[in-house]
C-alpha cells in the first residue's frame, strides 16, 4: 500500500465494486437519458468512506476544495475550486499515498452536444493546478448508455484526447440489467505526462 499507483488503483477498484453492488439502480438511471453525476460522486464517497474504518484509508472527503491542497482560489467559477473526492492513504508513514479525483459522466442525454467534452477539458485544467507529481489526481470518466457504450460511443470518445490517453489501469466495464453498460475509466492528469501514474504500462 506504499505505493502511490496500487493505492490509487485500490481506491479506483473500490469505487467500482460500489457501482457493480448498484448495478440495478444504474440501469434504471441510464435509461432516463438523464444526468446522475452527482449520484455517483456521492456513491463514490460512500464506496471509500464505509471502508475507511477496515481499509488503511486515514481520510475520506466529498467536496475537497483545491485550497486545501494550496492551489489559490481563482476567483472565477467556485465549482472549479471544488473537487468530487480526496481519500488518504495509510497512516504508516506512506509516502505520496494520495487520490484527488473529479468524475465526469457522459451519458445518452449529452451525447450530441458537447458539454461532456467541455466538462472534460475544464476538470483536467482544474486538476493540473494541483501541480502533483506523485500522488493520483484523477479523472474519473463513467460513459453510460442503453445500449453498448464500447460500440456505440467509440467515434464521439475518441474525440477526446484524455479518454484516448494512457488508463490508470484498464476500465471497468459493467453490463446492465435490462440491457445498457457503464465503462468507467481513471486517468491520472499530471502537468508533465512523465508523471503520470499507470500500472498497464508496469
Amino acid at each position: 500500500m506504499g505505493d502511490s499507483c496500487t493505492f490509487a488503483v485500490d481506491v479506483f477498484q473500490t469505487v467500482c465494486d460500489r457501482l457493480a453492488s448498484r448495478a440495478a439502480d444504474l440501469g434504471l438511471l441510464v435509461e432516463t437519458g438523464s444526468s446522475f453525476e452527482e449520484w455517483l460522486k456521492w456513491e463514490a464517497f460512500l464506496a471509500c468512506k464505509f471502508c475507511e474504518a477496515t481499509f488503511p484509508y486515514c481520510e475520506v472527503t466529498a467536496k475537497p476544495t483545491y485550497a486545501s491542497e494550496g492551489v489559490a482560489d481563482d476567483g472565477g467559477d467556485p465549482d472549479q475550486n471544488l473537487g468530487d473526492l480526496r481519500v488518504g492513504g495509510p497512516n504508516d508513514g506512506a509516502n505520496h499515498c494520495w487520490v484527488f479525483a473529479e468524475f465526469v459522466l457522459v451519458h445518452d442525454g449529452n451525447r450530441t452536444g458537447r458539454e461532456w467534452l467541455r466538462k472534460i477539458e475544464a476538470d483536467v485544467a482544474s486538476l493540473k493546478r494541483l501541480g502533483w507529481k506523485k500522488s493520483a489526481s484523477l479523472l474519473i470518466v463513467v460513459a453510460a448508455s442503453k445500449g453498448d457504450v464500447l460500440t456505440e460511443r467509440t467515434d464521439d470518445l475518441a474525440g477526446s484526447a484524455v479518454w484516448i490517453g494512457p488508463a490508470l489501469v484498464d476500465p471497468f466495464v459493467l453490463s446492465l440489467p435490462g440491457g445498457g453498460t457503464i465503462v468507467v475509466k481513471a486517468l491520472d492528469i499530471k502537468r508533465n505526462p512523465a508523471d503520470t501514474l499507470t500500472s498497464t504500462t508496469r
